[in-house]
């Protein structure tokens, strides 16, 4: 398995982090999860041919996760010819979201391919030979989200998205090879809905994973040492993800 990080940043605007957005290849398969703003020029600049990413994952419905997604179907709708159908999967209230955009905001388009659209909390999910997990997650008192477990022979991991310290998240990331899961703010501003370096290092120390990818960084993150706040919960490797970093599961 390898990741690619599309994008580390988050709704507020930086010039080298993108929003939220990460392609898993497994072999000749390309998984991938959210697609926050740029993710489209992102796949551009990695020379990554969209047409051949036939499942996206969502996490959750806000906008530095999702936001490129009508740009997604404009392309695939536009931009070539798409020979498989799309898979999109995410939360309740997913299916929604899809008709809004694709009936209200993406009129008066007549779309060429087949899109399918699943929406879930747990699930478990089969992609020939790549095994998928779905927990759903708190991320505040108001938004639920989903973390994947991605299993492929014996390599594990775990995209958690943004989440608040809850024992689900813990429970989906059990001894996995690697998690990738939001930072977005230093020890010395938590805000609600929201990781910080130790709480998510907390989580990964009672996971018991390997590896832990710290992501989705506001400003204020960036200008702190947050490896070291990491350090004081998780003392296995710890990685700051960049965008365009490519990792092997």
């Amino acid at each position: 398995m390898k990741l690619t990080v599309l994008g580390s940043g988050t709704a507020a605007p930086l010039l080298d982090r993108n929003c939220a957005g990460y392609l898993l290849e497994i072999n000749n398969k390309k998984l991938l999860f959210d697609s926050g703003a740029g993710t489209i020029r992102r796949l551009l600049e990695l020379k990554i041919d969209l047409f051949e990413i036939d499942n996206i994952f969502y996490t959750h419905l806000h906008n530095d996760h999702i936001n490129d997604l009508g740009a997604i179907i404009w392309s695939n709708n536009y931009g070539g010819t798409r020979k498989k159908a799309l898979n999109l999967y995410g939360p309740y209230g997913f299916k929604q979201y899809y008709n809004i955009l694709v009936k209200k905001l993406l009129k008066p388009i007549k779309i060429y391919f087949k899109i399918n659209v699943k929406e879930f909390k747990k699930s478990f999910i089969k992609i020939k030979n790549i095994m998928i997990k779905t927990n759903e997650i708190k991320h505040s008192s108001t938004t639920k989200s989903i973390a994947y477990r991605i299993k492929h022979q014996n390599k594990t991991l775990v995209y958690a998205g943004d989440a608040e310290y809850c024992n689900e998240v813990i429970e989906v990331a059990i001894n996995a090879d690697a998690l990738l899961i939001e930072c977005s703010f230093p020890d010395n501003k938590k805000i609600e809905g929201h990781l910080n370096p130790s709480l998510a290092g907390k989580i990964a120390s009672k996971a018991k994973v390997k590896r832990l990818i710290l992501t989705h960084f506001y400003p204020e993150a960036l200008k702190a040492d947050i490896k070291k706040q990491c350090e004081k919960e998780f003392k296995g490797e710890i990685i700051l993800a960049k965008d365009k970093m490519t990792i092997n599961i």
